[in-house]
């Protein structure tokens, strides 16, 4: 006995109702599947426009940089040439392009470092030995500090401040006005002298017991205080040897008390036109 067919799902392999479509078991018209677990490839990406974007982007960039060098030129036109103000570059006097308030800033710099290579460069051929002995004997860096410049007639004064240390008087613990002459040789500006006002004080105590009054009067200040008598000449006329004591300094003014057996005097000092002065005496009371 025959059965007839029953509905059900069509055998493997096979379409119900119709022949098998021609395409079932190809691989896709894409390419054959990848490895397994990876999806079949997609073909080549089509052409994208990213070199045309780049190229505008370098066009962009180039012209930003364009424009920044044409403002650069024409507000700093020297940057083209390089700066020839100086010469010897970091070390040196300066060319006769540069000015004395240039050099004066340059020992400010060099008085910073606290080394005897940065401000032996800066002296004249002719420096004086002070001077030479000084920048010889740097060896403590100094605060930052202002350089005062004063040109006059081809030379110039610079007042600065140093501390005792570096003055080679570590008993001094303040700071300490010192003064340098600058001049305009073949080789450009360049540092010539110096004196500190401890120095100053000395050489008042030196007129003072050798008598040497001219010396002492020629040291005054052009606008001193106006005193009763000559404190100066009875000090001189009384005699010496005269001893420092009771030395301080504030700013660009020292003070001193020169005392003796005979009598004391009283001294201050200050800077005039980038010199030192003796700013008044009178009789002392020490």
């Amino acid at each position: 006995m025959t059965y007839p067919p029953q509905p059900g799902p069509a055998p493997y392999g096979q379409y119900p109702g119709g022949p098998v479509p021609g395409n079932v078991g190809q691989y896709p018209v894409s390419g054959p599947p990848g490895p397994y677990g990876q999806p079949a490839g997609f073909g080549p990406p089509p052409p994208s426009g990213g070199g045309k974007a780049g190229l505008w982007i370098g066009v962009g960039i180039a012209s930003v940089a364009l424009v920044a060098f044409l403002i650069t030129a024409f507000v700093a036109p020297g940057f083209l040439l390089g700066d020839d103000s100086e010469s010897g570059g970091a070390d040196g006097p300066l060319a006769a392009g540069g000015t004395a308030r240039d050099l004066g800033d340059r020992i400010g710099d060099a008085l910073q470092s606290g080394q005897p290579g940065a401000v032996t460069p800066l002296l004249c051929q002719d420096a004086t030995d002070p001077l030479k002995k000084f920048a010889e004997g740097l060896r403590e860096p100094q605060p930052p500090s202002y350089v005062e410049v004063t040109e006059r007639d081809g030379t110039a004064s610079a007042v600065l401040t140093l501390s005792g240390p570096a003055l080679g008087k570590p008993e001094i613990t303040g700071q300490v006005t010192a003064t340098g002459t600058l001049a305009n040789q073949e080789t450009g500006w360049c540092w010539r002298d110096f004196q500190d006002a401890s120095g100053y004080l000395g050489q008042i105590g030196a007129a003072l017991n050798s008598g040497d009054l001219d010396t002492l009067q020629a040291m005054k200040c052009q606008n001193g205080p106006v005193s009763l008598g000559d404190p100066l000449a009875d000090a001189v006329a009384a005699g010496g040897p005269y001893t420092a004591r009771n030395v301080s300094f504030s700013g660009r003014m020292a003070s001193a008390d020169f005392v003796a057996a005979g009598g004391s005097l009283s001294v201050s000092t200050s800077v005039d036109k980038g010199r030192f002065c003796l700013l008044s005496a009178r009789p002392g009371t020490a």
